[in-house]
């Protein structure tokens, strides 16, 4: 069973999500209430830096985001772009969305390509494009719904999403037209409004992060904290029969052991359960873990003894990736094996969990060093970077 849990401790809100009964995901919901990743605004183009390959485009008076140039707006609000321009030019007034929360000396990365998503369907500003969810693996179903939206008017693209397989026909069009509608509305003000500035916030940071893990992948979600409950509810009827509010007088966060949990999850050293242990250590340019044997030492087969302790270590290290929200270039220093077989065993391993995370994460390879490389898309802020 995998359920969400929304709760506050210490002044904080978090959002846990518990596959068989693990913590698997911990997210303090801490950012702007603004400020958040799907908010979209008018920005203005400040300086076009080539070497880089961004421009910095300020948002309001407080932010400035950046754009790569390979990511050209959707809708230039000035200017028609003539046909060949290679990008956009200082001072031009652009329609972007925050794609990817600041990260420490890092503006906000912002997007051109604004879109917006509800349960069924995502809808961008790319014209003349209609696909289908890799993971909708019924073929015959994935035409149905692209058969949906020949004979509609929607000069948007349309994906639609993984719970459109069991889903009826009436509740997807309902939410592209809805869809439709808003992305219309935000044009016409973008149209019409001369200051650069917010446009359209984004969902509130626990509704975005649900909707991205999957809300088909959850079976319940529990709060305390009566707003949430009442937005939840308010959502639809999709998922609100597995809403859960927790009203007892012992608070919630005492109940799922949070405190505890946020200790292990701040200090450096995670013991496995054969004896050895990972030390953790998050620097300006990259995340640095090293496995070690502890006290697990002086086996028969040494060997395969240190296959399986790198093995519990790859499956801890996935984990931990997610729970500490861990990303860019990750560096591993396993403990070293002789046999080939047994470093290519490893390898599968990391792999297949790494696959378990919803952000795109990829083993890359082993260095001359005997370092194993990981890379992992950064989108919020690393947990240790909030709560410290």
């Amino acid at each position: 069973m995998t359920r969400a849990v929304i709760t506050e401790y210490d002044n904080i809100r978090y959002l846990l999500i518990y596959e068989k009964n693990s913590l698997a995901e911990c997210h303090p919901l801490v950012c702007d209430d603004t400020f958040q990743i799907g908010s979209i605004y008018i920005g203005r183009v400040e300086k076009v830096v080539k070497n880089i390959q961004s421009a910095f485009i300020r948002l309001d008076n407080d932010h400035v985001g950046y754009l790569p140039l390979n990511d050209l707006p959707a809708k230039v609000l000035n200017r028609t772009l003539p046909k060949g321009l290679i990008s956009i030019a200082e001072s031009d007034k652009i329609l972007v969305q925050v794609e990817q929360e600041p990260q420490k000396m890092k503006q906000a990365r912002v997007t051109g390509n604004v879109s917006l998503s509800g349960l069924y369907v995502a809808m961008d500003m790319l014209k003349d494009m209609v696909g289908v969810s890799n993971k909708i693996k019924d073929q015959k179903r994935a035409e149905q719904l692209k058969r949906l939206v020949e004979n509609m008017d929607i000069p948007y693209g349309i994906v639609f999403r993984t719970s459109c397989e069991d889903a009826e026909d009436e509740a997807i069009l309902r939410e592209v037209q809805d869809l439709k509608e808003k992305m219309d509305n935000i044009l016409h003000k973008a149209q019409y409004q001369r200051n650069t500035g917010l446009l359209s916030s984004g969902k509130p940071s626990y509704l975005a992060i649900l909707e991205e893990y999957g809300w088909m992948r959850i079976d319940e979600v529990q709060t305390d904290i009566p707003k949430v409950y009442d937005t939840l509810v308010k959502i639809g009827d999709a998922y609100s029969h597995n809403l859960i509010f927790y009203h007892d007088d012992y608070p919630l966060f005492k109940l799922l052991g949070l405190e505890k949990e946020l200790s292990g999850l701040l200090n450096k050293r995670v013991w496995l359960k054969s004896g050895g242990f990972l030390v953790i250590e998050p620097t300006e340019a990259m995340v640095v873990i090293d496995v070690n044997t502890g006290k697990s030492i002086g086996r028969k087969k040494q060997e395969d003894h240190i296959l399986k302790v790198n093995e519990e270590a790859a499956i801890e290290i996935a984990k931990q990736l997610r729970l500490r929200n861990l990303s860019g270039m990750i560096l591993v220093d396993f403990i070293n094996m002789q046999q080939q077989s047994n470093c290519l065993s490893l390898i599968r391993t990391l792999r297949q969990e790494l696959k378990k995370d919803k952000v795109p994460t990829k083993f890359i390879d082993v260095t001359e060093l005997q370092l194993y490389e990981i890379t992992r898309k950064k989108i919020r802020k690393p947990l240790h970077e909030i709560l410290q």
